[in-house]
């Protein structure tokens, strides 16, 4: 699917689902802490004196209400947010109050998109239901394609361990998937890269999501953190040749900022954690 596809088949000007590189103002609300599972990779942080921009960063975890105040805020500062997003630190999908934050923000600001990022596990039961509350865009993170290089990525699954674990999160991934886009939500794969471990899998990942129906797939280099602290991301030519090999089942995203799960991106580029 070529960009211009992509870019007419969404719904509104997305900076995160197109290379068009839209400028358009947005912002994350950290509502969900909890996660269901555990990424070798992976160290949510809230501190209110964390910096820099990566995913499962927050400075501090708000209450649906509390959201909505800081979403009101920052529009009356004067801040076009155009877009809301939830992802994270936790998992969105495993935080009740993700779906009443989303049912606030829409009942208040109608014309405002919802977005979302999911690790999958609980979407196939969700799919509908974020559609119905108005998300329009989702992004689920789909790391491996077989249980041999999920094992190495993933240390637990809702607390259970080994090969039948990270093939129930696999499996539930697919199924996710599919039920997303018949719920009619523009799907894009977030693939985390990491070198000697999921290679080969990340070009399987992108033909068969490809063929269940998303339309991008961003693939990320991994960041050297907690379990996988000591393993070697992957240099600029590595992650250009594994984009260039997806490339051909999936068009890439190559625009990533890593945002933090509070982040508030202005129409102008920048990076902040409010």
């Amino acid at each position: 699917m070529s960009q211009s596809t992509i870019h007419s088949a969404l719904p509104f000007e997305h900076p995160c689902f197109s290379n068009h590189g839209a400028r358009v103002a947005r912002m994350h609300l950290a509502v969900a802490p909890y996660c269901n599972i555990k990424c070798a990779f992976c160290r949510p942080t809230v501190n209110p004196c964390i910096h820099g921009c990566a995913p499962g960063l927050a400075n501090e975890i708000l209450t649906p209400q509390q959201a909505l105040e800081r979403l009101r805020r920052v529009r009356e500062s004067g801040m076009d947010i155009r877009i809301v997003g939830i992802a994270g630190p936790g998992e969105p999908l495993a935080n009740p109050e993700t779906f009443e934050t989303l049912r606030l923000i829409k009942a208040e600001y109608p014309p405002i998109h919802l977005c979302l990022s999911t690790n999958g596990l609980f979407l196939p039961e969700h799919a509908s239901q974020l559609a119905r509350l108005g998300v329009e865009t989702l992004t689920v993170t789909v790391n491996a394609h077989t249980p041999k290089a999920a094992i190495h990525i993933y240390e637990h699954v809702s607390g259970e361990r080994g090969e039948s674990a990270v093939r129930r999160l696999l499996e539930r991934q697919r199924t996710g998937v599919k039920e997303a886009v018949k719920a009619g939500l523009v799907v894009k794969i977030n693939s985390v890269y990491v070198p000697g471990v999921n290679d080969d899998e990340i070009l399987q990942i992108s033909r068969e999501m490809r063929a269940m129906g998303a339309m991008i797939q961003n693939i990320l280099p991994v960041i050297a953190r907690d379990t996988m602290a000591r393993v070697t991301p992957p240099d600029t030519e590595q992650l250009e040749q594994i984009r260039e090999r997806c490339g051909v089942n999936l068009e890439q995203f190559v625009r990533c900022r890593h945002c933090r799960a509070d982040a508030i991106v202005d129409a102008k580029p920048s990076c902040t954690g409010k």
